[in-house]
């Protein structure tokens, strides 16, 4: 698998940096990809003067699973009518099938002028809303939003967001514990609006920056299948018990056990969706007794059964 990051001149620095950041960060954590700089020129010039050289060409095939990422440009319509954007536009045109792309700010610019957002919704920089709505009619704009996932395309605000969106993906790629340990070590306050992509179970609740509260987290979120006490969460983090529940509802607005529980509902949910798994074989790997007590949490929560979730997330 590859991600490659395509450049053209006058790319704004954050917009690639901010993502490369996080995908370095899984890639720490385990997860298996290259990643690739590239462009139809071997050097450019981003905005503010940093200079890129040996950038490598536009490859002439990808594979399925790999990954396109387009950081946005400043004056993104004259950039992107130089000789280099335009063939780059064309070799999306010719190369692209259904792999992902991941564009940034005004990168929805050049992935539109391609042909690739027709009839998708997107998002992009506010200040472009109006004029891509001009130029591109047959897309549809979504405003007010961080990102926007339209099939294999997300798009996102602009500078900043596109760690939000880099993020996401990375939890819906790669897995969710994944997702959530790269935004702990970025130190990523998630941003939503109430129609952008719901965030995973395991990325709510950690727009905060107390380590003993993230380390009981993080225990929880490695051993769904385990119960704990709130007794055992307070060893884990140096803590009293009244401590603990002070802190997180502090920080989190909720008590130990409502997200022990919010996490062990968030990952049934998970295997409901998307294996053939029996409600009990599920509440095992969430870590209850049985089948009964599963079913009263999951309702607790979802105010559904287990079958009635099952039955309306059906592939």
């Amino acid at each position: 698998m590859n991600i490659y990051f395509v450049f053209v001149a006058d790319t704004l620095p954050l917009d690639f940096a901010g993502p490369l950041q996080a995908f370095l960060e899984a890639r720490r954590l385990g997860v298996s990809f290259d990643i690739k700089y590239v462009s139809a020129s071997d050097q450019l010039v981003c905005d503010g003067g940093l200079q890129l050289q040996n950038l490598a060409p536009l490859p002439e095939q990808l594979e399925a699973d790999d990954i396109i990422v387009i950081p946005g440009c400043h004056h993104a319509f004259e950039a992107y009518s130089t000789e280099s954007s335009l063939q780059t536009i064309q070799w999306l045109k010719n190369t692209i099938t259904h792999q992902a792309i991941l564009t940034i700010c005004s990168g929805a610019v050049l992935v539109a002028k391609a042909g690739l957002l027709s009839h998708r919704t997107y998002t992009t920089h506010f200040h472009l809303i109006d004029k891509m709505r001009q130029a591109f009619p047959e897309c549809v704009a979504l405003e007010n939003r961080i990102f926007v996932e339209d099939s294999n395309i997300i798009s996102s605000a602009g500078i900043s967001s596109g760690i939000d969106m880099a993020i996401y993906f990375i939890s819906t790629r790669f897995g969710e514990h994944i997702g959530a340990q790269v935004a702990q070590e970025m130190l990523v306050y998630f941003r939503r609006t109430g129609q952008d992509p719901q965030l995973s179970s395991w990325l709510q609740y950690r727009n905060h920056m107390h380590r003993s509260i993230h380390k009981v987290q993080d225990a929880i979120c490695s051993n769904v299948d385990r119960h704990y006490s709130l007794e055992q969460l307070a060893t884990i983090a140096s803590l009293s018990q009244r401590q603990l529940s002070r802190l997180f509802s502090l920080h989190l607005g909720i008590t130990p056990r409502e997200y022990l529980l919010h996490i062990k509902v968030g990952h049934a949910k998970q295997l409901l969706k998307h294996s053939n798994q029996s409600i009990e074989v599920v509440a095992q790997h969430c870590g209850y007794s049985s089948g009964r007590q599963f079913r009263r949490a999951f309702t607790q929560v979802t105010h559904l059964s287990p079958q009635q979730f099952r039955q309306q997330h059906a592939c």
